[in-house]
């Protein structure tokens, strides 16, 4: 039994990769929400704090001078609290060798009673409160109360640190947890997955036996009535049924197996001999089958995979390609890569099947495919066949006006 480990890691690492960053993008995103609004309210509430007490010490500040036309700036900078204070009659230049003193707070506060503001910067960030206050004789001074806020700037430094160490811990955590929650969340997908590979590969393997008796017989029947139109019926969809044999044992078998046989590959050659291979059945239907090649272009790849690409592509074509219409083969050098084209006049395909196509035992039309025949496995086949060389495969198509399949291969240097 072949290891499934190559495709496995294709199809379950990316979506355990996806799983745990739409997790972790979550857990951040509330993380960071939750961590902004807790900031912004400690922020507010040690900022409103430092304003109530400069409004308190600035109100008892205006009762000494109501009652005293006086203010004992000295006794009131208690604390972290600084008071200055000027008599609006002498004008609004404070006396020499007072800290911590805001000239256009002093100003607005004239202005408009009162000002609040901070000044200053990092290392002596200060808050100030200014209040313009009068006496029953007309007096008017002018109080200005500051307070350092680098106590609470600290404070806040220290919380914003605390959030992002913890919130990284808490993503870090969340990944771990996360990746392991996916994998157990995969694991029923997986052992799933491995079974079906298990089946395919041994079913392949034991159809191999009696569709090369099928058509050993259908040869001796052949040979003895040549122009019998069931024998060669026979003959001709057991090959077909081979080629699907054949192509279902290389999807199945292990991908790292599969590239470490890959060789310098001539790719107008494989054109050139699968387009004359198909050309009899393209003409059997009334369809013309053109190719276009240079004389030599090489990637680096399967012989037999590559031409199997090229047969499903081709087949899929003739079947949904009415009596004269044509399909038409290019390869040709685009830069690093090898660029090799199908296209037809066919029926085409539905807007709205063209991002499934590729999936397997995916049918755009039931009804249609059941009369050609399709099981969804083909273009499947072609996507995996292609992956392994490390190319991409894509189609376009209008419907009604016929389809385009574009395979891109890495040259070979």
């Amino acid at each position: 039994m072949h290891s499934a480990a190559g495709i496995e890691d294709r199809l379950f690492t990316p979506a355990r990769i996806r799983l745990t960053a739409w997790y972790v993008s979550v857990l951040a995103a509330v993380l960071v929400v939750l961590g902004t609004a807790l900031y912004v309210v400690v922020r507010e509430q040690l900022l409103n704090s430092v304003d109530d007490g400069l409004r308190l010490v600035a109100e008892r500040a205006a009762e000494q001078w109501a009652n005293s036309n006086s203010i004992d700036a000295t006794g009131l900078s208690t604390g972290p609290y600084t008071v200055n204070w000027v008599d609006a009659e002498s004008g609004l230049n404070a006396p020499r060798g007072l800290p911590h003193y805001s000239r256009p707070s002093m100003i607005a506060a004239y202005a408009n009673g009162h000002d609040l503001r901070s000044f200053g910067g990092s290392g002596d960030r200060q808050r100030v409160y200014t209040v313009r206050v009068g006496t029953q004789d007309g007096r008017m001074a002018l109080i200005q109360v500051t307070r350092s806020t680098e106590p609470e700037h600290e404070a806040l430094g220290k919380l914003l640190a605390g959030l992002l160490i913890g919130g990284a811990g808490g993503l870090a955590l969340a990944g771990i947890g996360g990746w392991w929650l996916a994998g157990k969340s995969l694991q029923p997908v997986q052992t799933a997955f491995n079974r079906q590979h298990a089946f395919v590969s041994d079913a392949s393997h034991e159809l191999r036996t009696p569709l090369a008796v099928i058509r050993a017989n259908a040869e001796f029947l052949q040979a003895e009535q040549p122009e019998n139109p069931e024998v060669h019926e026979i003959i001709g969809e057991t090959d077909r049924l081979s080629g699907l044999v054949d192509a279902l044992l290389a999807v199945a078998r292990d991908d790292n197996s599969a590239r470490a046989g890959h060789v310098a590959v001539d790719l107008s050659e494989v054109v050139s001999a699968t387009v004359g291979a198909m050309a009899p059945l393209a003409e059997e239907h009334g369809i013309e089958l053109t190719h276009a090649e240079p004389t030599s272009l090489m990637v680096l790849g399967d012989r037999d995979q590559l031409r199997q690409v090229l047969v499903i592509l081709l087949d899929n074509a003739v079947r949904y390609t009415p009596e004269g219409g044509r399909i038409h083969v290019q390869a040709r050098p685009d830069g690093r890569e090898a660029l090799l084209t199908v296209h037809d006049t066919g029926v085409g395909i539905p807007a709205e099947a063209l991002e499934r196509v590729f999936e397997r035992f995916y049918r755009g039309d039931e009804a249609r495919n059941r009369q050609s025949g399709g099981v969804g496995l083909g273009l499947a086949i072609a996507r995996e066949l292609v992956t392994r060389h490390e190319g991409k495969i894509s189609v376009s198509s209008t419907e009604g006006a016929g389809s385009t399949f574009e395979i891109r291969l890495p040259r070979s240097t």
